[in-house]
Parts: C-alpha cells; structure tokens; sequence
C-alpha cells in the first residue's frame, strides 16, 4: 500500500497529465470525443502506474439521449474541468484498469 506522500505524489502526476491531455484535445484532436479522451487519459496513467477508472454516464435532456465518459482517480473527475460530469447518472461499475494490463 502507498503512503499518502505517495497518493499525493500520484494525483499530482494525474492531474498534470489530465491537463495535457485536455491541452491534446483543444490543439490536436479537435474533433475528438470525451470518449476517447478518456481512453487516452486512462491508458496514460497506466503506464505511469496510476490507477483510475473510466466512468461513463448517461442522461436525458429535452427527449434526447445524451452519454459522457470522464477518468477518476480517487473519486476525483480528472479531466471535468467543472462539474459537468455530476449531470450524468453513471453506470453501476466502473471500469479499473490495472498497471500490469498495459504493455
């Protein structure tokens, strides 16, 4: 188990990461989905050894069906810049995602 120097350490380096992949999506992949920005965050923790999880929600706004997808680290939305991801009711389990799965 890590220390809580170590978990800070951690979400510091997720947080920055975060960042730049937000930073990614303005600049480079313009058209890219939360989705798959999400997925690119996760896989990049990962190989720094950060677990997080992708969650992916869904709500219903206007008679339109709408999802959203987000990375958390701790119960912290990493790459929701505000709250926009407590709109969605997320599905029951999230999806972990284990340092030794990435190669």
């Amino acid at each position: 188990m890590k220390d809580s120097s170590l978990l800070a350490n951690d979400l510091q380096r997720a947080t920055l990461t975060a960042r730049m992949v937000n930073a990614a999506a303005r600049h480079v992949w313009k058209n890219s989905t939360c989705l798959e920005k999400s997925l690119a965050l996760w896989y990049l923790l990962a190989r720094q050894g950060i677990a997080s999880s992708v969650r992916i929600g869904a709500r219903k706004l206007d008679e339109k069906f709408e999802a959203h997808a987000w990375v958390e680290r701790e119960g912290v939305a990493l790459n929701e810049p505000g709250d926009e991801h407590r709109h969605y009711v997320t599905f029951d389990a999230a999806f972990p995602l284990q340092s030794s799965e990435i190669s």
